[in-house]
């Protein structure tokens, strides 16, 4: 699969915003309770990380019915997701982790989002006759007698096995590891937008690991220290509020009071809790581009709030279109950072305040020095004549862009870059009319501009597809369908051999199959470790069952081609045996 930038992520609000003047606003901020639907099919990507900031693989993301598996970058995507435009949600989840949310007003491009998981360690156990557990930075979670019961239902009367973390907003990292991001209903269901002044999550399980929650009538009081730089601006009364999990949007219920340099509240249930001051919003759009008119394609950006009192700020991401919007505070002055992917702003300007949703309109964004890339170039057929239906795939430090050509051939990326940046990058053209590509080109990167030249996209097969029958039945994915969903990838487990991962979906119709097997990077006969197909989650395998792999990919767009066969049983061994069998190809 290809790789992507693993850097910072949506905060306050999923926007960026900046510069220019008005071009058109329209009256609907202010705190609005409009949270109505507004649908929007595009393409999600992002890139995961661990709690030592580590590429996350393996980890399981869900875009509404769609699902994807990160690779070893840590990077998914998801083509023709069902999106909103208010309100999208996207969740991660990874075993020994707590589950994280992301959620964001989705644009009409290549929407790109970014998550740091919360590493989920055994806190400490409480007994059914109550207690609490203390955290090593001074939380606490204190649980009454009798007050958990098992979360399917009925009473539980054993060890309570705690699992919580503290998530500190003042953590410079705090963009990728909030739950879901900033954005909130209030208890009148008003769309508003938070400042944290703690955070934290629990989750409780029997000494079996069943799911456990709060009985009906009880409460858990929680205890959040107030890091010392926020201290001198914390009320003595707060909302608390907790992370719907349909929506990945915080909701209002209870209060916390401030006690010393900490705050305490009850709560009637279990996820993600947050103490927080609610702001008034407005929606602000924009899209970014370089002085040639290209759009600045994924670049992180940051707003922060400059009024006294406030020392918080907001990441995001523009698409690949070069568009972000999202909710920043009312009536207030705010800072607009471009940044680079180190994190250095590179660009700023003071810009607001907003007393209704505005559109800025094309912000032009130069005289950045050599931060700002756009590189251009242009794609020829097999006959040398133009390509008009097709894209270059252009791999440059650990990120890969999707850039589509234009009724000329030519295409064009605005990035921007750090200092100690690779001097090189790798760019391979496709022609989806013939469902060719060239091999990689290698190209030297300068600022501002750096051309390409020409790039063919003939002599190997673009096709993709993962064609398989079960039990009799035809089943066929394709690249060449757009509700179809295919990736491949490898996933590195220390030395060789690695683990390579198989999957395809479309659940219009119903058809989804995921397999893995452990290999060298090499051409062979592996054993299949496991499967799922179709409405068969994880079945029993049939020894043998193996995938022979005719072609193993070295670099970045090269394929995963392949068959497999085998004979598995519905999760009993005793069950009836089904027949599966299949071909495969894949780009990574």
């Amino acid at each position: 699969m290809q790789k992507f930038i693993v850097s910072l992520l949506l905060v306050f609000f999923s926007l960026l915003s900046f510069q220019c003047q008005k071009e058109a606003s329209y009256s609907r901020g202010n705190g609005n309770n409009n949270n109505d639907p507004s649908p929007v099919t595009a393409t999600v990507q992002g890139n995961i990380v661990d709690e030592m900031d580590q590429p996350a693989a393996g980890v399981m993301i869900k875009a509404g019915s769609k699902t994807a598996i990160t690779d070893a970058d840590g990077y998914f995507r998801i083509v023709n997701a069902v999106l909103d435009k208010k309100t999208s949600l996207i969740t991660a989840e990874k075993a020994g982790y707590f589950k994280a949310y992301r959620s964001f007003m989705a644009t009409t491009g290549a929407n790109h989002i970014s998550i740091k998981l919360i590493e989920k360690e055994l806190t400490g156990t409480i007994s059914n006759t109550g207690g609490e557990v203390v955290l090593t930075n001074g939380a606490k979670v204190l649980l009454p007698s009798n007050a958990v019961i098992k979360q399917t239902g009925g009473s539980y009367n054993g060890t309570i096995n705690v699992y919580a973390a503290f998530i500190n907003p003042t953590a410079s990292d705090i963009g990728q590891l909030v739950p879901g991001s900033f954005m909130a209903n209030d208890a009148a269901n008003k769309r508003v937008i938070l400042t944290s002044y703690g955070m934290m999550a629990v989750e409780l399980e029997s000494t079996a690991g069943e799911k456990l929650q709060i009985a009906t009538g009880s409460t858990a009081t929680l205890t959040m220290p107030i890091a010392a730089s926020i201290q001198s601006t914390a009320p003595t009364s707060i909302s608390l509020w907790y992370v719907d999990e349909q929506t990945g949007v915080w909701k209002e219920e209870g209060t916390a009071t401030k006690t010393g340099t900490q705050y305490i509240g009850q709560v009637k249930h279990f996820s993600f809790w947050n103490c927080d001051v609610s702001s008034q919003t407005i929606n602000l759009s924009m899209t970014l581009k370089n002085n040639e008119g290209s759009p600045l394609v994924h670049v992180p950006v940051r707003i922060k709030r400059t009024a006294a009192g406030f020392a918080s700020q907001g990441y995001g991401y523009t698409d690949s279109l070069g568009q972000v919007n999202g909710l920043v505070p009312a009536s207030e002055s705010l800072l607009l950072e471009v940044l680079d992917p180190c994190n250095n702003a590179v660009y700023m300007q003071n810009i607001g305040p907003y007393a209704q949703n505005t559109s800025l309109g094309t912000v032009t964004i130069n005289n950045i020095g050599n931060s700002l890339v756009t590189i251009t170039g242009r794609i020829v057929n097999c006959s040398g004549a133009p390509v008009t239906n097709g894209y270059a795939i252009i791999a440059y430090d650990d990120r890969s862009s999707y850039v589509n050509v234009n009724n000329n051939g030519q295409f064009s990326l605005s990035f921007t870059r750090c200092a100690a940046s690779p001097a090189n990058c790798d760019i391979t053209g496709v022609d989806n009319a013939t469902q060719q590509q060239g091999t990689i080109t290698n190209i030297n990167v300068v600022s501002p501009a750096t051309n390409a030249g020409t790039i063919t996209a003939c002599g190997v097969s673009a096709a993709q597809y993962i064609n398989y029958t079960l039990n009799g039945t035809n089943f066929s994915l394709s690249s060449n369908l757009q509700a179809d969903s295919l990736m491949a990838y490898t996933n590195p487990q220390g030395s060789s051999p690695f683990t390579t991962w198989i999957l395809g979906s479309n659940w219009s119709t119903s058809s989804y199959i995921s397999f893995d097997f452990t290999s060298p990077v090499a051409a062979g006969v592996y054993p299949i470790n496991t499967l799922s197909v179709n409405n068969f989650q994880r079945p029993f395998l049939v020894q043998p069952f193996n995938v022979t792999i005719t072609n193993f990919p070295q670099a970045a767009g090269q394929f995963y081609e392949g068959s497999f066969s085998g004979q598995f049983r519905d999760s009993l061994p005793t069950a009836p045996l089904q027949t599966i069998s299949g071909t495969f190809r894949l780009r990574k």
